[in-house]
């Protein structure tokens, strides 16, 4: 497993809009299998990121599977009015706002497999 951060700048003001389309996030699609074992989405200060931990197997692969998806297409076209950079399954992952964790820490010490 994989887990990437998806940062995109958003429309300060936007926020009850994006919260409100997220009420109708396609978690049946998710739990569907199509290749994300678990997603987070984040919002503020001017902020959207979506924490996802892709499944097994090719990255790539998974990745745009889960961009390919009519409901998830639908949501990020309509997200597109207030967040800026969202990708779509025909943009390479090198030109999208991707991060992925360099470095974890927690007091336990325990090891975080979807991570570094």
């Amino acid at each position: 497993m994989q887990t990437v951060l998806l940062v995109s700048e958003m429309e300060v003001g936007s926020e009850l809009a994006v919260r409100q389309m997220h009420e109708q996030f396609p978690i049946d699609v998710l739990e569907g299998g199509i290749g994300v074992e678990r997603l987070v989405a984040f919002i503020g200060s001017g902020r959207y990121a979506l924490e996802l931990t892709v499944s097994d197997g090719d990255f790539q692969e998974n990745f745009h599977r889960f961009l390919a998806t009519p409901e998830v297409r639908q949501l990020f076209a309509e997200l597109r009015a207030h967040v800026s950079d969202l990708p779509d399954p025909d943009t390479g992952t090198a030109h999208m706002p991707l991060a992925t964790a360099m470095l974890l820490w927690n007091r336990t010490g325990d090891r975080d497999l979807t991570t570094v």
